[in-house]
């Protein structure tokens, strides 16, 4: 029914006319008539959309995911080591849909790595099922007992019902595992799955502690405890597995309870076996104790370690330098012969001095982590300069990565200058002296037509301050790569140099500390844009187009 139907009653639709009871009726049930093809459209428009949608969904790029891709994107969402509610997660992932599952079951890495703090319930052939998920990648497993009571020799039982726990689940886990890590208060707790081991195994002799003896790596660290004996036969460390040749040692603060005071830990023994420290190529110590008594007894036999990694916990480090025996490890040394990876982490600024203790002579990279509260007035090049000439690394010396330090900048400048022979160069986090970051630094080394760092091939500058001055940065890089412009194209006076890569990234920044207006910020960004443009533009196409250089050059980014 319409309108049409009835032409009399179409003056109504077009006027304020009002209609007498019979109009109404009829455009009453017009209304009716029309609200009822509305409902029905709807639904008819709700069920194309659902067509819409579900074969949109046939073609949607997602569901062409490899498998692998959406493996890596959960390991990216899911920890390294799976605790107890990330192993949920990981189940739950699972249950989304078969592709994910399928997913989940060939990302090998999901499976590989299991962090407990309770063993007592855990069912260990579930373990050994999921451990088996991880194919033929290396399979680790972390356990933390500082949350129980701490075992001393007053309390030998104490912790007993955890230590016979992880002494079965490693027999169950017999040849499976790569790597181990335990958390623990103090060495007694230590001891305790040792005695375990032995009677898991039916017997104290070494020969049965077999689920033990395969592992090649393992994690050991102690919090609040330390009571050792200064015979390396009567230390737990002379009874740890005989195939490892990667060990971490975390030991107790000089700060913590295992000390009355941060100087006892210059006298404490640090009991580790000569042939256990003899098989080992990697290292990893972290350790804050006073004195030179822990540094001998620790690397004093590593003659086979080829990456070794020392963390000093961000703790001033005291010794007296008038002792016979520090004097003595001063002036010759600690050799280190086959480390080629050398890292210093947490390191507090004065205690760069333990350079002067270590020659290395084989070393092809170092990596210095600072502490970030530190002061800037302190000696870095000295010390390290000093280093390289006493280990003569200057044949294998390659890379350099300084983290997070502010550092004088004649301090960099003169650092940067005594190691021609770097071919890669990291700087992350580093301020100078100057407001202007790291220009000062990059000008002191272009010195008329000497080039500092002549065989440099990467350069990393990473999380720089945002108002940094890249012009600086580019008249260096041109010292390098030398051109000039012949007809739009740049010819270089030098084609066979060695530079290859350029990355530059910024820190997260406010807008102006949000204090500036949207003109002024504008202006601001137009003054800082001047400032890097000109010849900024041309040179990064010059090295990216014809001088063969990957220039990666990372935004600004503005937080909220």
């Amino acid at each position: 029914m319409n309108h049409e139907s009835n032409p009399g009653l179409h003056h109504l639709l077009c006027s304020n006319v009002v209609p007498n009871t019979c109009e109404a009726a009829f455009f009453q049930l017009r209304i009716d008539d029309i609200t009822s093809q509305i409902s029905q459209l709807r639904s008819r428009l709700s069920e194309l959309e659902d067509q819409l949608q579900l074969h949109r969904a046939v073609l949607s790029p997602v569901r062409r995911t490899p498998v692998e891709i959406l493996g890596q994107i959960f390991a990216h969402f899911l920890p390294d080591i799976l605790q107890a509610s990330a192993r949920d997660n990981l189940v739950e992932i699972q249950l989304v849909c078969k592709s994910w599952r399928d997913a989940a079951r060939l990302t090998h890495k999901l499976w590989s790595a299991l962090y407990f703090e309770d063993l007592t319930s855990v069912a260990y052939k579930k373990i050994r099922q999921w451990f088996d998920r991880a194919g033929s990648i290396p399979k680790h497993l972390a356990y933390s007992a500082v949350s129980h009571d701490a075992c001393t020799d007053q309390s030998v039982a104490c912790g007993s019902l955890q230590s016979s726990a992880i002494a079965t689940l490693l027999v169950s886990l017999e040849g499976t595992l790569d790597h181990l890590s335990l958390k623990y208060k103090g060495p007694k707790c230590l001891q305790n799955l040792l005695d375990s081991l032995g009677a898991a195994e039916g017997g104290p002799t070494p020969q049965l502690r077999r689920p033990w003896y395969p592992l090649k790596s393992i994690t050991l660290e102690f919090n609040e405890q330390w009571i050792e004996s200064p015979n390396p036969l009567q230390s737990m460390f002379h009874h740890l597995p005989p195939n490892i040749t990667s060990f971490e040692l975390r030991l107790p603060s000089k700060w913590s309870n295992a000390f009355e005071d941060g100087e006892d830990s210059s006298t404490a023994p640090l009991p580790l076996p000569q042939n256990l420290l003899e098989r080992l190529s990697s290292f990893t110590l972290r350790c804050n104790w006073d004195g030179t008594q822990w540094l001998e007894a620790a690397l004093g036999h590593c003659v086979n370690v080829e990456t070794l990694t020392m963390d000093f916990m961000g703790s001033y480090w005291s010794y007296d330098e008038y002792h016979p025996h520090t004097e003595r490890l001063l002036s010759s040394g600690l050799l280190l012969p086959k480390v080629r990876t050398l890292r210093l982490k947490n390191v507090f600024a004065a205690s760069i001095d333990i350079l002067s203790a270590l020659k290395a002579p084989q070393l092809v990279e170092l990596d210095i982590d600072f502490d970030c509260d530190i002061e800037d007035n302190y000696e870095f090049s000295q010390p390290l300069l000093s280093f390289v000439k006493r280990s003569e690394c200057d044949t294998t010396f390659r890379s350099f990565h300084l983290r997070h330090t502010p550092i004088r900048t004649e301090e960099l400048s003169a650092t940067l200058r005594g190691l021609p022979f770097l071919t890669h160069l990291t700087l992350e986090d580093v301020t100078t002296d100057t407001t202007a970051g790291l220009i000062d630094a990059f000008e002191a080394l272009e010195d008329g037509p000497q080039r500092y760092l002549p065989n440099l091939e990467a350069l990393n500058l990473l999380q720089l301050q945002p108002d940094f001055y890249f012009r600086t940065l580019l008249n260096f890089l041109e010292s390098h790569r030398p051109y000039r412009m012949e007809n739009g194209k740049p010819v270089f006076t030098n084609p066979h140099n060695t530079f290859k890569q350029l990355t530059v990234t910024y820190q997260t920044t406010t807008k102006t500390n949000q204090e500036l207006g949207r003109s002024e910020v504008q202006s601001a960004k137009l003054v800082w844009f001047n400032q890097q443009s000109g010849r900024y533009p041309e040179v990064v196409e010059v090295l990216r187009k014809w001088g063969g250089v990957s220039v990666n050059i990372g935004p600004i980014l503005y937080a909220d």
